[in-house]
């Protein structure tokens, strides 16, 4: 066996390829603009906003968020409120990941838990207490904050399912005269819900809706030439001089916006492709090497995703599958859960909600199984999601083959 070693001709630093390195936003100074100006109060000294934040995986919702949240720090220190109108406000900002959180409950004892962790104070445990205990401390927690005011995210907040109450709770807890009022002359609370899931707000109880989506941003999808700013600037990190084609870069950028327009799909089709040449000694990365790596990509990644997947989420790659054969894509997600329901009833189990095939279709965006476009017809038509196919037909049909769980449905539906 050959002995590894650190020399290499094609990679400087492979990790400028990975997750939030560095930890910057590109190509979203429109977006971040138009979200920090969602709290201009706040430099005011005055109450903030609520925020819905939406918009699928790896589009910048939270590297911006936690951008967002820096910058009105640093605002508010540089700004000489001496000789100004304005009380100087004081601002602390908790990001919780909610991401293995399914409960409010849950959500609740967590944020307790991040308040407190800059105090002497005991951290609670975040099972064994009654709810409403829970939200006792965490609304006492809040009215003892040292600062004027508080900025919470609460990221992925869809796993939290139909258990919504603290998503009522929180955000108006400075208007609400119950338990749960927080004064606003002594905390101002502004929350901001992040959701991989656009449609998720439409589920919410309508009195969470209203307050947690007063004002709402889309970060949607980049484009090809959005990409290409993101992996040339990455590339420069990465990989030695010259390595590169001239072709390798926007290729990447234009086949990753055709996949899916996240960013995470360009740099591991980049990453793949140098590996690849670096693999077979090659000195330089080649449109060759690209086209190669994205079909090995795409290809092996649904197959795999479609075969391990639940006997629900089978059921839902069938249906696109059929609604493409159909020529009926793109569709609605009451269109695919129509499908959906009557091969479930012809392999006796019971469906699921639309809500968690809503889930499933997201799920099945991250690989490129599916892409989904926002469509605004107005107040005809009003505002939805429409999904279709992101591959082959001819790859999810590999992944489905032989599974017996759609052996018995009826190819005449």
């Amino acid at each position: 066996m050959e002995r590894l070693t650190p020399d290499d001709g094609i990679f400087r630093d492979e990790d400028a390829l990975r997750d939030h390195f560095p930890d910057r936003i590109l190509e979203r100074d429109d977006k971040l603009a138009e979200y920090q100006s969602r709290f201009k109060e706040i430099v005011r000294n005055k109450r903030p906003r609520n925020v819905f934040v939406y918009g699928p995986t790896g589009v910048g919702k939270t590297i911006g968020t936690k951008a967002v949240f820096q910058n009105l720090e640093r605002s508010i220190e540089a700004f000489d409120y001496e000789t100004s109108r304005f009380d100087e406000p004081s601002l602390r900002t908790v990001h919780l990941e909610c991401k293995d959180l399914n409960t409010s409950y849950q959500v609740a004892a967590h944020l307790l838990n991040r308040l407190r962790s800059a105090t002497d104070r005991d951290r609670v445990s975040t099972t064994g207490y009654p709810e409403g205990e829970i939200y006792r401390m965490l609304f006492e927690e809040l009215r003892e904050v040292a600062t004027s005011h508080v900025l919470i995210a609460l990221d992925e907040i869809d796993n939290i399912g139909d258990d919504d109450n603290i998503l009522y709770k929180l955000p108006r807890c400075n208007n609400d005269n119950s338990a749960a009022y927080v004064d606003p002359a002594t905390t101002k609370v502004g929350v901001v819900g992040i959701t991989n899931d656009g449609t998720f707000r439409d589920s919410l109880d309508p009195r969470a809706k209203s307050t947690l989506c007063d004002q709402e941003i889309h970060f949607p999808p980049y484009d090809a030439v959005e990409l290409e700013t993101i992996v040339e600037d990455r590339a420069a990190v990465a990989f030695h001089d010259d390595v590169l084609s001239q072709d390798v870069v926007p290729l990447t950028a234009a086949l990753a916006a055709q996949r899916s327009g996240y960013a995470r799909t360009a740099l591991d089709l980049l990453y793949e492709a140098a590996d690849n040449a670096r693999s077979a000694d090659d000195s330089r990365v080649t449109e060759t090497h690209v086209k190669a790596a994205e079909e090995s990509i795409q290809q092996g990644a649904i197959v795999e995703e479609i075969r391990g997947l639940s006997t629900h989420g089978t059921l839902v790659a069938y249906a696109m599958l059929r609604l493409s054969e159909s020529e009926a894509l793109p569709a609605k997600i009451d269109e695919i859960y129509a499908w959906y329901k009557q091969f479930a009833e012809q392999v006796d189990v019971d469906p699921v909600t639309s809500r968690t095939i809503h889930n499933t279709l997201n799920d099945l965006m991250v690989n490129g199984t599916v892409t989904s476009e926002e469509v605004n017809r107005g107040r005809s038509g009003g505002r939805h999601y429409e999904y279709e196919l992101g591959c082959r037909a001819e790859i999810l049909l590999d992944g489905l083959e032989g599974d017996p769980r759609i052996g018995s449905v009826d190819r005449r539906l």
